[in-house]
């Protein structure tokens, strides 16, 4: 049965550095995104503000191994941007839990 996991992320100092000479960098993440997004993993993500290069992904998988294997798996992790300060934290939602019944009727993800 999957688990709901908060992903708090954040890009390396280097990152915008890399992004400017590396513009393809973000058209693979955002495929990436998109592409767990369709598989149902991916439930929502988004950046912090002011943007600083951190971030939270919210995605499904069976444990915390198999969502850190998801998180491993991006551009950005593959591409060293990604900072060791990623935190993959198991996520309960009590209070708006409806938001997500989609994501929870089709994949039989418990309450």
């Amino acid at each position: 049965m999957s688990q709901l996991f908060a992903v708090v992320v954040a890009t390396v100092p280097e990152y915008y550095d890399y992004k400017n000479a590396h513009p393809e960098h973000d058209q693979n993440q955002l495929a990436w995104f998109r592409e767990q997004q369709e598989k149902g993993t991916l439930l929502c993500c988004g950046p912090f503000f002011p943007h600083d290069g951190t971030g939270l992904w919210v995605i499904q998988a069976e444990n915390l191994e198999a969502a850190q294997a998801i998180v491993n798996s991006s551009p950005r992790v593959r591409d060293g941007m990604l900072a060791d300060s990623a935190r993959v934290v198991e996520w309960q939602v009590h209070i708006g839990h409806k938001l997500f019944e989609q994501a929870i009727s089709t994949t039989g993800l418990s309450e």
